[in-house]
């Protein structure tokens, strides 16, 4: 089974994770069985790992982790690679899939373009 992992920084500010969570919700509106949750590098619950773990014990055995970054700094470039390579090695059976961040997406760049121009 495949999950997907929005992996976002994190806040403690709880009006921060409602976009998180509206893509979240836009995801399982449009697949009502996908297997879908948000995870946060630091200052919120659940983490990544605690989301992995979750999802391989439910029988996961792809996991795509989607960075919910704009902006491609020190998180993306070495934290999450090193998350990978750890999660990688703590559950060899299962394919990992980390794709670009969101801020890299041609189409997410058109979008915001669109709005900055209405």
């Amino acid at each position: 089974m495949k999950a997907i992992i929005l992996f976002a920084h994190g806040s403690r500010d709880p009006q921060w994770h409602l976009p998180m969570v509206a893509v979240k919700e836009r995801i399982l509106k449009a697949q009502p069985n996908a297997w879908v949750t948000c995870a946060y590098l630091e200052l919120s619950q659940p983490d990544l790992a605690t989301s992995v773990a979750e999802f391989v014990a439910l029988g996961a055995d792809e996991i795509r982790v989607v960075p919910m970054f704009l902006g491609v700094g020190k998180h993306v470039r070495n934290d999450l690679p090193s998350m990978m390579s750890e999660l990688t090695a703590r559950y060899p059976d299962v394919r990992f899939e980390c794709v670009p961040a969101v801020g890299e997406h041609p189409q997410l760049l058109d979008l915001l373009a669109h709005i900055a121009c209405e």
